[in-house]
Order: C-alpha cells, then sequence, then structure tokens
C-alpha cells in the first residue's frame, strides 16, 4: 500500500475527541478502495481551481465543474467550495509556481507531502499550498501541525517557499505561527502521529 498523504493527518489533528478511531478506520478504508479515495471524489474541483488561477474569468473556469456533477449531494458540497474560493480570489494577487512533492519520515509513520498549488503572491515569499475541503472548519491549532510537517520537507517541495494550507470553504488561507516554538511543534507532531499511528495499526 502507498503512502498515505499528509491530508490524513489534517483531517486527523482537526477531528473531535472521541472521533479518531473512526476517522482513521474511514481514511483506512479509503486507501485500500481506488474508488472511494479523496483525490477521486475533488479532484475535479482541484483541477478547477487550478484552471481559475490561471484564468482571466475565475468564476467561469469553476462554474464549468460545479455542472458537470450530477449528484446532488456532492453538487451542494462543490457550490460552497466554488463560494469560498471566489471570496479568497477576490483579494489574492498572484500567479501559479511549479510546485513539487516530498515525503515526511517519522518514528511512526511515513506521509506523502504533495501539495496541489504552488503560489506565487505580489507579495511575499512563495506558497506551497495544501487545500482542505472538508465540511468541518480547520482549526488553526490543528493546522499548526500538517503546517510544521510540510515545513520540513520543503526543500524538497519549493525551495525558499512557505507551507500554507487552503480552507477553501472558509475562503481562508493559514500560515504556521509562530506563537509556538520548533519545540513544542515538534512535541506535537510527534504525539499526533504516534496516536495516529497506533489507530492505524490497530485496525489493519
Amino acid at each position: 500500500m502507498r503512502h498515505p498523504k499528509l491530508g490524513v493527518v489534517v483531517d486527523f489533528a482537526n477531528c473531535l475527541p472521541g472521533s479518531q478511531t473512526r476517522i482513521v478506520s474511514d481514511q483506512r478504508r479509503m486507501y485500500l478502495d481506488e474508488g472511494r479515495q479523496p483525490w477521486a471524489y475533488y479532484g475535479p474541483m482541484v483541477a478547477a481551481i487550478r484552471r481559475a488561477l490561471a484564468d482571466p474569468s475565475p468564476e467561469a473556469a469553476l462554474e464549468l465543474a460545479v455542472a458537470k456533477v450530477e449528484d446532488s449531494a456532492k453538487h451542494a458540497h462543490f457550490v460552497e467550495l466554488q463560494k469560498g474560493f471566489l471570496r479568497w480570489h477576490e483579494g489574492f494577487a498572484g500567479s501559479l509556481v511549479p510546485v513539487g512533492t516530498g515525503t515526511w519520515v517519522g518514528s511512526d509513520a511515513v506521509f506523502d507531502v504533495a501539495p496541489q498549488l504552488g503560489l506565487r503572491p505580489a507579495k511575499g515569499p512563495k506558497l506551497a499550498v495544501q487545500l482542505y475541503m472538508k465540511e468541518p472548519e480547520l482549526r488553526p491549532d490543528a493546522a499548526a501541525v500538517p503546517l510544521h510537517m510540510m515545513r520540513s520537507v520543503m526543500d524538497q517541495v519549493l525551495p525558499d517557499g512557505v507551507p500554507a494550507i487552503f480552507d477553501v470553504r472558509r475562503g481562508k488561507l493559514l500560515l504556521p505561527s509562530r506563537r509556538r516554538s520548533d519545540k513544542r511543534l515538534d512535541a506535537d507532531v510527534a504525539g499526533v502521529v504516534a496516536h495516529w499511528s497506533a489507530i492505524w495499526r490497530a485496525i489493519a
């Protein structure tokens, strides 16, 4: 089985106490069932967001992806993603840049880091952006864990870049916070990954 992607850590870190086992069980089933993998579900919207960032008419690029969805529940999800992206895009000035992939290796697990977007804002450093498209809002304290993991492999992903996670539904870009020391963040990552790995192995 391929290495899990960093998105599983994002979802796990963001889940409420008591739901961790269900989250990891769902993740494991998705990795074993090609038809249930999240990138298959959200893939059309990811592609539409890339097109929208390069298109002078981003609304049209997203509308085309939304219009193709026949399932009513999925259509509603895509409409919310469309609205959130366009709210954020109103204040964004910049362009796409190539972004690579990396591998985060820990004592308990290995994760593939594959940001969906590379951005060059009009001001500031380049960004390697992981897209978060789920319904629950992504809490900043939960985002801090995967952002720190991304930061440790930025030389593989986007040299001289900064990691970011884009909560598409809310139109909110989350960046690493310096309010926690690297030592504290290292400990936070170790705790989350060890907990995730223990559940992953237990339900195998």
